[in-house]
Order: structure tokens, then C-alpha cells, then sequence
């Protein structure tokens, strides 16, 4: 078994992390979620969509196993987790948490000062993000077609 290495995203492979979203999703995520949600997230995770919102500021790191690619997360606003995906054949060995602290530390470097990070979770993920150790702070909420419930994990009491 080879170990995994966390990287930043490099342009070039915004194609990669589209196939590894959409595969992933498509198997745990779309069935929970309307047409309409659906073709809202197949159009946020677009190639181009991805490669732009680097360009724009986002934080993306992916994760390798030898030359495959077997995880991705995504920030946006240095405080929330806007996607976090583990390929099939590779959840439950820990990546998700590998990623989610590669994550979590630059945007602590960022900004030392942020107290909580914020994840909108769907159905199938709130069992990962309560082990990453995210709490529920609404009820399941419905926006643009996309079930979610609104989580967040404190990382300093303010």
C-alpha cells in the first residue's frame, strides 16, 4: 500500500477533480438530492468552475495514492468546507480527516484569530463530519435543490 500525499491544487487538473466529485457524488449524494440540486452541483463543480474559483481565492488540496487521485477539500472564505470527496475504494482510511487538517491548518495560518469552521453537510456526510468533530446547529435545510444541514466545529472559544 502506498501512502498518500496531500497537495495543493495545480491547474491543469480541475478535469480530475471533476471526475472524482462527480463519481463519488453520483454513488452516495445524488439520490438525496432533487433534479433541480442535482444540475446546481454538476454546474458548481464544472472543470472551468473549479479552475476559476482558485483563480479567485479558493483553497483547494488534493490527494494522491502513487499518480491516482483518491481525495479532494475545498474551502471558500477561509471558513468554510465547501467540498470534501474520498473516492470509493479509499474511505474509511482516514484521508478525509488528512485532508480536512491540511484544510484546517492553512486557514488557522491565514488567520489565527477564526474561531469556528462551517460546513453545509449533505445527508450522506454528517456521520464524517461529526467524526471530524462538527456539531449540527440547525435543522436539515433545502436551497437551490441541495439538502443540507448547516454544521459547524469550534476551533476557539472567542
Amino acid at each position: 500500500m502506498n501512502s498518500i500525499n496531500i497537495l495543493r491544487f495545480q491547474m491543469g487538473q480541475e478535469n480530475a477533480v471533476y471526475e472524482l466529485i462527480k463519481r463519488v457524488y453520483d454513488e452516495f449524494v445524488a439520490m438525496d438530492y432533487s433534479e433541480v440540486g442535482n444540475r446546481f452541483f454538476y454546474d458548481w463543480i464544472e472543470p472551468s468552475k473549479i479552475a476559476q474559483r482558485q483563480i479567485d481565492g479558493r483553497n483547494l488540496w488534493v490527494a494522491y495514492e502513487g499518480s491516482v487521485l483518491v481525495g479532494m477539500v475545498e474551502t471558500r472564505d477561509n471558513k468554510y468546507i465547501s467540498l470534501l470527496f474520498v473516492d470509493k475504494a479509499f474511505q474509511g482510511r482516514g484521508i478525509a480527516k488528512s485532508l480536512f487538517k491540511v484544510a484546517l491548518d492553512e486557514i488557522l495560518e491565514r488567520d489565527p484569530s477564526t474561531e469556528k469552521i462551517l460546513v453545509h453537510s449533505s445527508p450522506y456526510s454528517i456521520s464524517v463530519y461529526k467524526k471530524l468533530g462538527f456539531k449540527e446547529t440547525g435543522p436539515i435545510t433545502e436551497e437551490n435543490g441541495i439538502r443540507y444541514l448547516p454544521m459547524e466545529m469550534i476551533i476557539r472559544v472567542g
